[in-house]
């Protein structure tokens, strides 16, 4: 069986290129600085709250029968266009996918007529995120949500009511202001909607909702028929 990635929703074998190995497994980076203080033996280490983006690559051979050049065009329309963070994921970790966007140039490395080696660099977000958590967890009445994972996870939540409501995850409230049918609550592009209208004026919190690792308990006042949650597990 051949190994392969998926790239913006495509699958790499339908470009009739073969991946000979993948050249990163690594985790990502804690951003952590280190500062020297006279006087005092050794640094102090300055932990910036955040993990580095890191390169994942992969080694890749195109192989065709003919219209070597065209194949090669339409891998290069396929990869480079849109400099964007997409969806990425192989056959190596399945059950996982991380944000990446294609890093630098494609260097080729033609050995025949028809047959090229290939190196192709993606710079990615730090976190893997399992398919799984982009399953809706339905709450009709209070309730725990466990995250499996070691890191905080950063939820979509789709809140069903009306008029003033209160949102607790564990001991931390979030407060919406005259919801109409439903709002939206995306952690991690730290917004608040309802479909294409902003409602962040109708948010009051002192942040957005985490899932921490383990139990988390889910309850509300206000008139709420259901609480839809996509927890987006992930890891490092």
């Amino acid at each position: 069986m051949t190994n392969w990635f998926n790239y913006k929703g495509e699958f790499s074998d339908n470009f009739g290129i073969y991946i000979q190995k993948k050249n990163s497994f690594d985790s990502a980076e804690r951003d952590i600085s280190y500062q020297s203080v006279p006087g005092r033996n050794g640094d102090i280490i300055i932990d910036n709250g955040r993990y580095k983006n890191l390169d994942i690559s992969y080694t890749i051979a195109l192989l065709t029968k003919s219209k070597f050049v065209q194949k090669l065009d339409d891998l290069k329309n396929w990869l480079i266009p849109e400099s964007s963070y997409y969806p990425l994921y192989d056959s190596y970790d399945p059950a996982h996918y991380r944000f990446g966007a294609i890093s630098g140039t494609l260097p080729i490395e033609q050995k025949l007529k028809n047959y090229g080696i290939i190196t192709l660099k993606f710079n990615c977000k730090p976190f893997r995120y399992y398919f799984s958590g982009n399953k809706i967890i339905s709450l009709e009445q209070n309730g725990i949500i466990k995250n499996p994972e070691h890191y905080e996870s950063l939820p979509y939540l789709k809140i069903f009511g009306n008029g003033d409501i209160t949102l607790y995850i564990n001991e931390t409230a979030f407060h919406f202001n005259d919801i109409d049918e439903y709002v939206e609550i995306d952690s991690d592009m730290m917004n608040c909607f309802k479909d294409t209208v902003n409602l962040n004026n109708k948010m009051e919190s002192n942040g957005f909702p985490v899932l921490n690792p383990g139990k988390n308990v889910i309850s509300w006042i206000g008139k709420v028929s259901k609480v839809d949650i996509k927890p987006r597990w992930r890891t490092i």
